[in-house]
């Protein structure tokens, strides 16, 4: 395959999103090519790495979303009350032909068929479905600021129930 070609930045993106996702702790230490799964942290930090790696011009993007805006059940969302429902994520922007063009490589294939916004047959040309088809705010990612931290506490319990809710999901 061609260093810094289209397909090359097709199989880059398509490799780390068919990575399942799951809420799990973060480490640099857990990314690698080989792991089963992570969630938006691991896989977009992990395809920044490998564009970086392919000679694209790559840089992080920070998005605020909101999880009420996916189709998870209320009974998971519950588990941010007093956290709130707005988040944090990290996308990638690459540098096509000179223009910017974003990359969420979050959701894994699986997902789209209870809902999820999944880009299936990235042509390398526009942007990626995003975390949600919800409003969604774009940061630089070193611009981003005053955003509400969740809670520890529920921020553990949402991942618990979100991450047993979609194990039964894939079922």
């Amino acid at each position: 395959m061609i260093r810094n070609s289209p397909s090359q930045l097709v199989n880059d993106y398509e490799f780390v999103q068919s990575i399942r996702y799951k809420v799990t702790k973060f480490s640099h230490l857990r990314l690698y090519e080989s792991m089963e799964e992570g969630d938006n942290r691991h896989k977009s930090e992990l395809l920044f790495k490998m564009l970086k790696r392919d000679g694209f011009n790559v840089r992080k993007l920070k998005v605020v979303f909101d999880w009420k805006d996916l189709p998870i059940p209320h009974e998971v969302i519950r588990h941010l009350n007093r956290s709130g429902t707005l988040w944090v994520h990290t996308i990638l922007e690459v540098k096509i032909g000179g223009r910017w063009v974003k990359l969420d490589c979050t959701w894994n294939k699986e997902l789209e068929r209870i809902g999820f916004p999944v880009t299936k047959n990235w042509d390398a040309n526009s942007d990626t479905f995003q975390v949600t088809k919800g409003v969604i705010e774009f940061h630089a990612a070193k611009n981003l600021k005053n955003i509400k931290r969740p809670l520890k506490e529920e921020s553990k319990s949402f991942a618990l129930n979100l991450n047993d809710w979609l194990k039964r999901s894939y079922l």
